[in-house]
């Protein structure tokens, strides 16, 4: 045997070795990606429900939303509509109280007014008529 065909021998049980090692390895990582792809097939089977629930509660979720911002707008409507009729009956209601108030403290102060001015007139000297 000349030294080429040992060199083709070697090279041939070597690139054997390498192919069985390759096998021996190829095979657990086959079942691995096998087991990969059926869990993902198994995740987008239960995903796709649970996104489409997902999505019909965050429309029926928005729908609540509108209609919370709807009832808030007709709050603060209303809430105004009480402050302007806070505001006029105060205006109605205070305003006769007022003018009733001091046109009773004058007709109250007037009689008062009159004695105590005939009471310093007379000290003074003057007539009370």
């Amino acid at each position: 045997m000349t030294s080429l065909e040992i060199v083709g021998l070697v090279a041939i049980i070597l690139i054997s070795a390498f192919a069985v090692v390759a096998v021996i390895v190829a095979i657990p990582l086959f079942r691995l990606l096998n087991r990969v792809r059926f869990m993902a097939d198994k995740l987008s089977e239960s995903l796709v429900p649970m996104v489409e629930k997902l999505n019909d509660t965050i429309t029926h979720l928005n729908a609540e939303v509108g209609s919370i911002t709807d009832l808030t707008q007709s709050v603060a409507s209303i809430v105004e509509q009480l402050e302007k009729i806070i505001r006029l009956a105060r205006i109605v209601v205070t305003s006769p109280i007022v003018k009733l108030i001091s046109a009773s403290a004058g007709l109250i102060r007037s009689p008062t007014q009159k004695k105590k001015n005939s009471i310093l007139n007379f000290y003074k000297g003057e007539s009370l008529i």
